[in-house]
């Protein structure tokens, strides 16, 4: 009961209210005279109004919502750089020239020594000795044929029964010989070092001292079954030959070799004797 009062109570209320602003519309003082209208230049048409207007003024007031939409491109350019490396090896082989390779030649000096042993006349009341030798000679790379003199100094060694008998024996021999160079061989070791085998040869000048030496039979001045000479402390000198052969390696100015010869001369009243020198020896060009 109580609601449906207060629903009458209301509506009586609404009632009234709208009795109201239909009481004020109805009242409300409308101007009768018009409003000139002049136009200006340009052709626009501008309402003007030449007294005031004693109605009141509506104010309306239009609120008007502008909805602004920013569309917002995000552009991402994106750049893949792909690098194609291709690594290209060439191999180009080169061959170097070969290596020019000087040697020697012209005029060279050397020693040797060694060992030494005997024969012919020499060799019973002799034994093996020692030698030793200076050279000087002159050989081309690129002619065959040099030449060379040394002198060659031997003591050979004593047999046991005619040891002490006098002093030692020396014998001095003074060569000079051709050498000939064999092209064969020659890069048994390649380039360098250059080996050579050579043949040596030529005349020979002796010279002996309480030298030993069998005698021809019946020869005056021996003694002993062999007929041996008597020792002699003066020089003796006879001529003779020699010939032998040898093999070098040459490297830079430098030559070694290896040599072996048989050197000969024949005593007075004797068969030849022969000497063996076997020699290792160094060169310089």
């Amino acid at each position: 009961m109580r609601m449906r009062m207060t629903s009458i109570f209301v509506l009586g209320a609404v009632a009234m209210l709208a009795t109201t602003v239909s009481a004020q519309d109805t009242t409300r003082a409308r101007s009768t005279r018009r409003i000139p209208i002049t136009k200006e230049s340009g052709g626009e048409v501008v309402p003007t109004r030449s007294q005031t207007q004693t109605q009141p003024v509506m104010t309306r007031v239009d609120t008007v919502t502008v909805f602004r939409t920013d569309t917002v491109t995000n552009t991402i350019t994106r750049v893949d750089t792909v690098t194609n490396t291709v690594t290209r090896v060439d191999t180009v082989t080169v061959t170097p020239p070969p290596p020019v390779l000087r040697f020697p030649s012209g005029l060279y000096f050397g020693v040797a020594g060694g060992a030494a042993d005997v024969g012919g006349s020499l060799y019973n009341p002799n034994g093996m000795g020692y030698t030793a030798q200076a050279q000087l000679g002159w050989q081309s790379i690129n002619v065959p044929f040099g030449l060379r003199i040394d002198a060659n100094y031997v003591q050979p060694g004593e047999d046991s029964q005619f040891a002490g008998v006098a002093g030692d024996p020396d014998i001095m021999n003074f060569n000079g010989d051709v050498k000939l160079a064999l092209p064969i061989l020659n890069h048994l070791f390649g380039m360098s070092p250059r080996f050579n085998l050579y043949g040596i040869g030529g005349a020979t000048y002796t010279m002996y001292k309480n030298l030993r030496y069998r005698l021809e039979p019946g020869a005056p001045g021996g003694s002993g079954t062999l007929n041996i000479s008597s020792p002699n402390a003066d020089w003796e000198n006879r001529w003779g030959w020699n010939a032998g052969g040898g093999a070098s390696l040459l490297f830079g100015r430098t030559e070694i070799f290896a040599e072996s010869r048989v050197i000969s001369f024949k005593p007075v009243n004797a068969p030849n004797g022969r000497q063996f020198p076997i020699v290792l020896g160094i060169n310089f060009y």
